[in-house]
């Protein structure tokens, strides 16, 4: 196995060396360097004692920078990357000794890749504009830095503002935004791409992406935009009947009045895409100017945050109305809406059929909000797509739920 490991590396490198890279560290070196690490593990479990690793590592640190030293003065490069894969092979040796197999392996694989795909990686990282690094490392702050420190405690009237909740809202909206340039760069036809894997995050969020980059394109591709705002309705089925299937530990009695009206929903969406499947993913689509535009990116946050706290005000003075709280729940956040359902039902509080209405009220809510958030389109045919499929399938959500499978 301490072969392998090594072999894994040094075969890697040697295939490099045959492209001209310059690579002291072949397959023998590999498979001695793996070795040698081996060996030490074996005298560690003969002798203990730390003294050993110590030892080992003195030694290996002596070797690979002897190396190093002199591959700098012939070659004059400071590049210290096979240096630190030569330290990295014998320490996956180590393991391999130890009978720590995975970890070995895992390490040894993942120098061989890093080295195979050098040159990818730095033609990547050489495509990337300073406003992509930057609106990277700003997402990075608010999401690992900022974010953390806010405390997670309701205050104000009804609880009504949390400022981690919010703070974690401004997070998600930046991600999908974020995600939205990224699928449009790379890809000038990735915008269905975008829907589908934003929407499993969040419709609502998606759509109102949508709407700023509506704001920002030519008439040509207004319609290809309000198809996707519709087609972003499938992952939101799709994430509630998983959710509500997860808290009801898989009983599918709340979902027997709702497939129906799913199954109606998808398939009449599956249809569209296949019918516009030319334009659905237009090409030329330009990703946003700016990676992260802060400012949009709050004032969706805060429209977002709004309707979620206003939904939460009005579950807390009519707690007794518990459709009108469900479908108001619903707003911004249709997902929360049915794991309440689904806790519902769960505790023997609703009837199986009460549930299924209740979910179909709050994915009918999630779908006819897109009608008036495309309002914020400044194109009356995109307004008016977004529209009209938004009543129809809610509609359709509502009046085929009496209907049980």
């Amino acid at each position: 196995m301490a072969i392998a490991v090594g072999a894994v590396v040094g075969l890697v490198n040697e295939y490099r060396k045959i492209t001209g890279a310059r690579i002291f560290l072949g397959l023998r070196t590999s498979i001695f360097t793996s070795m040698l690490g081996f060996v030490f593990a074996v005298l560690y479990e003969l002798e203990g004692g730390y003294l050993v690793f110590v030892t080992a590592f003195i030694v290996i640190t002596i070797i690979a920078a002897t190396i190093y030293v002199e591959r700098a003065r012939v070659l004059k490069s400071l590049g210290a990357t096979t240096y630190i894969s030569m330290l990295l092979v014998f320490a996956s040796g180590m393991l391999v000794g130890l009978g720590l197999y995975l970890y070995g392996i895992v390490i040894s694989v993942i120098v061989a890749v890093l080295s195979f795909y050098k040159t990818q990686f730095l033609n990547a990282i050489s495509r990337i504009r300073r406003e992509e690094l930057l609106a990277l490392l700003n997402l990075l702050l608010i999401s690992a830095v900022i974010l953390p420190l806010l405390p997670d405690r309701f205050i104000g009237p009804y609880d009504f503002f949390n400022p981690f909740e919010f703070w974690l809202i401004v997070v998600i909206v930046s991600l999908i935004f974020f995600a939205q340039y990224v699928a449009l760069r790379v890809s000038r036809r990735g915008l269905l791409a975008f829907t589908i894997i934003g929407g499993l995050v969040s419709s609502t969020t998606v759509t109102l992406s949508i709407i700023d980059l509506s704001n920002r394109s030519t008439k040509e591709h207004q319609r290809p935009l309000a198809i996707n705002v519709l087609l972003s309705n499938v992952p939101l089925a799709l994430v509630q009947v998983g959710a509500a299937l997860y808290i009801t530990a898989g009983s599918a009695a709340p979902l027997a009045y709702l497939w129906l009206s799913l199954t109606v929903i998808t398939l009449s969406l599956a249809a569209l895409a296949i019918i516009e499947r030319e334009r659905v993913s237009p090409a030329g689509l330009e990703p946003p100017s700016t990676p992260l535009p802060f400012r949009r990116i709050l004032e969706f946050a805060t429209l977002l945050f709004l309707i979620t706290a206003i939904a939460k005000v009005v579950s807390v003075a009519a707690p007794s109305y518990l459709p009108l709280m469900i479908g108001v729940g619903a707003l911004g956040n249709a997902l929360s809406a049915v794991i309440a359902v689904g806790l519902l039902y769960s505790r023997h509080l609703i009837s199986a059929q009460a549930a299924s209405q209740l979910s179909a009220m709050s994915l009918a809510v999630g779908i006819v909000e897109k009608a008036p958030l495309s309002l914020m389109s400044r194109d009356s045919e995109f307004r008016k797509i977004v529209s009209v499929g938004s009543l129809a399938l809610a509609a359709a959500a509502i009046l085929l739920t009496a209907v049980p499978l």
